[in-house]
């Protein structure tokens, strides 16, 4: 079930531990996080870290917070999702020579990109996406290529995992 850049990034960054209690009590976020790698693959960088292991760091200290007092489960979607917006905050690109290929937020996964082109030719630059976007349609979005049918219609319907991001700011132009 996981990929193998799923497991790479939990390796690397000795998070299996800390996933082990959430994946035992909502087995359906593993999938999740696994479709969520194999979407956004490792190298794909977020505010200082791979944007994946980010995300996954988020989802644990909001499971963290309120595993006694809540729904754990739904807590962890919501961090796992809020730095979807960082897909939009910078460009990944590729370079083959002169040219410049720019990976374009949701019209395909990050790994299919990188596999495209190779390795070692894709960075970030410091540019904006021109779209404007709010947190709240980046998580939709994201989810909607991540999840299956069924986690995305408990968490983002049932859960309202979005509705954190409704009154934050547009990102981009």
């Amino acid at each position: 079930m996981n990929s193998t850049v799923f497991k790479k990034i939990i390796r690397e960054n000795r998070l299996s531990s800390r996933l082990v209690p959430v994946f035992t009590l909502a087995p359906e976020l593993e999938l999740a996080c696994t479709r969520l790698a194999d979407f956004i693959g490792e190298r794909f960088v977020g505010e200082r870290e791979p944007l994946l292991r980010e995300m996954l760091e988020d989802g644990l200290d909001a499971y963290k917070r309120v595993r006694k007092t809540g729904e754990p489960h739904v807590a962890f979607m919501r961090g796992l999702f809020q730095r979807a917006h960082l897909l939009y905050a910078r460009r990944y690109v590729a370079r083959e020579g002169d040219r410049v290929h720019v990976w374009s937020p949701m019209f395909e996964a990050v790994t299919e990109f990188e596999a495209r082109y190779g390795e070692g030719v894709t960075e970030m630059i410091d540019e904006a996406c021109p779209e404007r976007i709010t947190p709240k349609t980046a998580a939709f979005q994201l989810a909607a290529r991540a999840l299956n049918g069924e986690s995305f219609r408990l968490y983002f319907e049932d859960y309202d995992v979005a509705h954190d991001y409704a009154d934050l700011e547009a990102v981009g132009a």
